[in-house]
């Protein structure tokens, strides 16, 4: 920086920070390029908060709106001290500006699957994932706790520490919420709200606060999600076995097809077709308990429900 540049520094007497993207959390006044004269104007804009800080110390914080600085409210230490009849005495102190405003659609998730006991499955891992809200509500506290005590100072690195609050919290939130696996889905909106109390207690030591979290989805292991399938094709064979036995060909096709030398050529396929056909006819004459149950065995004994598929079919028709 040349003497001319270093001159023009000394006479910078507007301070103010516009962030157009509004993706800093916060921003460093660089004095050592512009120096803060002393009586120069600070400007802090809604949304933002700005903080003083001198060796180390806060100190002083002031909200939105326009002041003069002066060493009634700042500590002040010359730069210039060969030439002092030069120049005002310039602030030596640091300057940031907190972006207090709301930060939104933050992604979260759990780095690996949580374990929560289940009552009908025992130990059970899942995954969840969503998004949440965030801002900035004690500068001070933000400034202490962040910067003095945590040593980050990116964006990226603040969002990231605030992530592990939220995977861990879900965790504690998943177990002890008592909520049956196949029914999470059911109390997302619960779930969530509690996840935004959980998150809080932490976040609140960092002057965050966390104004919304969402749980887009909680995934299931395959065999619960196969599990669930099986429940979905019961209560569909309940009430319409022809379309259940529909449903059923069509599945068993498809997984055929998939090994080597498909359905054994178009006459297997054909005598499959034949007697699933059959077998839809006979359903649709079906009115007795016995006359179903005859029908699920049918079914069983033709591989096309399991057995676990047939017993529950059967508890159900017979109200065991």
């Amino acid at each position: 920086m040349g003497i001319g540049d270093f001159v023009k520094g000394q006479f910078i007497d507007v301070i103010e920070h516009v962030d157009d993207g509004g993706k800093l959390l916060v921003y460093k006044h660089d004095r050592y390029k512009n120096e803060i004269k002393q009586g120069a104007q600070l400007i802090v804009r809604e949304g933002q908060s700005a903080v003083f800080i001198y060796k180390g110390q806060i100190t002083d914080i002031f909200a939105p709106g326009a002041y003069r600085l002066d060493t009634g409210n700042l500590p002040v230490l010359s730069s210039l001290k060969a030439v002092p009849f030069l120049f005002n005495s310039p602030i030596k102190s640091d300057l940031y500006f907190i972006n207090t405003t709301q930060f939104i659609g933050n992604r979260w998730g759990t780095k690996s699957p949580i374990l929560i006991r289940d009552k009908d499955f025992g130990i059970v891992r899942v995954t969840a994932f969503g998004t949440y809200s965030f801002r900035i509500t004690e500068p001070i506290t933000f400034i202490r706790e962040v910067f003095g005590a945590r040593k980050m100072n990116m964006t990226y690195e603040i969002l990231q520490y605030l992530n592990s609050f939220v995977g861990e919290s879900i965790a504690m939130v998943l177990a002890n919420s008592n909520i049956p696996v196949l029914d999470l889905a059911a109390d997302y909106r619960n779930l969530a709200g509690l996840l935004g109390e959980k998150v809080n207690e932490k976040a609140a030591a960092l002057g965050i606060l966390i104004q919304e979290a969402v749980i887009e989805n909680i995934g299931l292991p395959e065999n619960v999600e196969r599990v669930v399938d099986e429940q979905s094709g019961m209560g569909l064979a309940s009430k319409d076995m022809a379309t259940y036995v529909q449903y059923q060909t069509v599945q068993a096709m498809r997984d055929a097809s998939k090994q080597q030398g498909g359905l054994a050529g178009i006459g297997a396929s054909a005598a499959f077709g034949a007697q699933i056909t059959h077998t839809m006819a006979e359903t649709s004459s079906v009115n007795s308990p016995m006359d179903k149950l005859r029908e699920y065995k049918s079914l069983l004994d033709d591989e096309i429900i399991t057995q676990e598929e047939f017993d529950r079919l059967k508890s159900k028709l017979l109200n065991l």
